[in-house]
């Protein structure tokens, strides 16, 4: 992890060089080839690149670990065990706060105040602030907005309403399309632009399918604002994310210190990341396909199942990530004398480490389209076949043969028809979390949201809060630099759009 960190941090600083560097002391001894500023495309490959590491990092840990789709199995005082426990706190999330406001937001203010003439670059930097606040407000709540990145004349800015940033980055999120589709442009983002490659489409399918995300988490606060704005959205035609190829998602390669985070993280802090009982035995009920990509069987048997279905009582145990958020094996897996696959060098470089983190897929699209259709539209009908895209784009992307995906989605399992709307809303959401793995928060908001999957809390006799957490504790660095946060007593502070009993 650390390494990863210090990736990020070193090509931040170098851009922070490039920006601030090379004080004048006289006209004529400066140096052409020391620049005095980043050009405005080098900056936002590091926001784009460090948005996705950013995806597989601590903010993935935080929220896995909370909504036990991973487990802190290791020894008592390591980071993930007591993540899991919730004991998570305000020095713990310094490093998160800092990437996401010290790097990636104001890289993007630096984009926006150099990108005149050049829509296209300010267009996709103020979709990419969207996204990014959003992130920050599902998890911490109300924070700096109208007066941040003011320094030097403003220092310590005043720390705006929740509701009221939401309200905001939607409006942004407007500008940015609108911008996007300038008919000119002096620069466009291009070829080395590292999530899309430069097209404009695919940003602005991501931008209306990230809104109708943001719409949703309205649902149980103001169920009228969230039809309404949802309604008219769908009826404008978007365009939406209509492929798996649209993914929001950062690819990563077989290459020192370029792979997938997580999987980064797998090989240089060993026995911190587990499946978690309730995610398996959620995946063992329905004989869920996707588990051998999701995880390594225990047993290990080079990659087959010793049965088609549990036995009754009993279910298949996993024992640590596999080709889906580590890459594909380049050789095979070792197991131990006991059939596990241990977290050892040799297993460790089998991946290719390849695998990308996923931020906003096709299969949540659809599986929002679901959840509008049967909460807002003509019910479950209208839902079913958003649903069974939902499951059908999670299974391709886990490598599941057709034959497979038809089984399953032409079972009980991908129907919704003749059940009750809250039944519905379980299905949806669980198939939704379900397909949401490796995906950082996500799980998370539609758990506070909505109650599903259900959960139960970490045993009272070793969990470090009362409940579940909704929200987490601001840094204490930031706490004490800037007078107008205050610190939340708990955990158990709510998200202004998390309003369900």
């Amino acid at each position: 992890m650390k390494r990863f960190k210090n990736i990020i941090l070193g090509t931040a600083a170098l851009v922070l060089l490039t920006v601030t560097s090379c004080e004048k002391y006289l006209d004529v001894n400066t140096n052409p080839n020391a620049p005095t500023s980043a050009p405005i495309q080098q900056v936002l490959t590091n926001v784009t690149v460090n948005v996705g590491f950013t995806g597989g990092s601590d903010m993935h840990r935080f929220t896995s670990l909370i909504v036990q789709q991973f487990a802190g199995q290791n020894a008592p005082g390591t980071q993930s065990r007591e993540y899991a426990r919730y004991l998570i706190q305000p020095t713990d999330v310094s490093g998160l706060y800092g990437r996401m406001f010290a790097i990636q937001l104001q890289d993007i203010e630096y984009i926006l105040k150099n990108s005149e003439g050049s829509p296209h670059y300010s267009g996709v930097s103020k979709i990419l602030k969207a996204y990014i606040y959003s992130q920050a407000v599902d998890i911490w709540g109300d924070l700096p907005y109208s007066e941040a990145f003011q320094a030097p004349l403003i220092n310590q800015p005043k720390i705006d309403k929740a509701e009221d940033i939401y309200k905001a980055i939607i409006t942004l999120t407007n500008e940015g399309i609108t911008e996007l589709k300038a008919t000119t442009s002096a620069l466009t983002p291009a070829i080395n632009e590292t999530i899309f490659k430069g097209d404009r489409v695919k940003w602005e399918k991501f931008a209306n399918t990230m809104k109708l995300r943001l719409f949703l988490r309205y649902s149980a606060k103001d169920a009228a604002f969230a039809k309404s704005q949802m309604d008219a959205l769908i009826a404008s035609n978007g365009p939406f994310m209509g492929a798996i190829a649209d993914n929001f998602q950062m690819d990563f390669v077989d290459a020192t210190a370029s792979q997938n985070p997580l999987h980064q993280f797998e090989n240089t802090r060993s026995d911190q990341f587990f499946p978690n009982k309730f995610f398996v035995d959620l995946l063992n009920s329905t004989a869920d396909p996707r588990r051998p990509s999701y995880f390594t069987e225990f047993p290990f048997a080079s990659g087959t199942y010793k049965g088609a279905t549990p036995l009754d009582g009993q279910s298949f145990a996993f024992s640590r990530m596999n080709t889906f958020l580590r890459g594909t094996l380049k050789t095979a897996l070792v197991p131990d004398a006991q059939g596990r696959v241990p977290a050892n060098p040799s297993n460790n470089t089998a991946y290719t480490g390849a695998a990308p983190i996923r931020m906003l897929t096709f299969a949540e699209y659809n599986f929002i389209r679901a959840e509008h259709a049967l909460r807002y539209g003509a019910g479950a009908l209208a839902a079913q076949p958003f649903f069974q895209a939902g499951i059908r784009a999670s299974m391709t992307m886990a490598n599941v043969s057709g034959t497979n995906q038809d089984t399953y989605i032409n079972s009980a399992k991908g129907l919704l028809n003749g059940l009750t709307l809250e039944a519905n809303v379980s299905k949806i959401i669980t198939e939704k979390y379900i397909a949401n793995y490796g995906v950082a928060l996500e799980p998370w908001n539609d758990w506070r949201r909505t109650g599903y999957p259900i959960l139960t809390p970490v045993d009272a006799s070793i969990a470090a809060a009362t409940a579940i957490p909704r929200s987490l504790f601001y840094p204490e660095s930031e706490v004490a630099a800037n007078l107008n946060f205050k610190q939340r007593p708990t955990l158990l502070g709510r998200i202004f759009w998390d309003t369900r009993p």
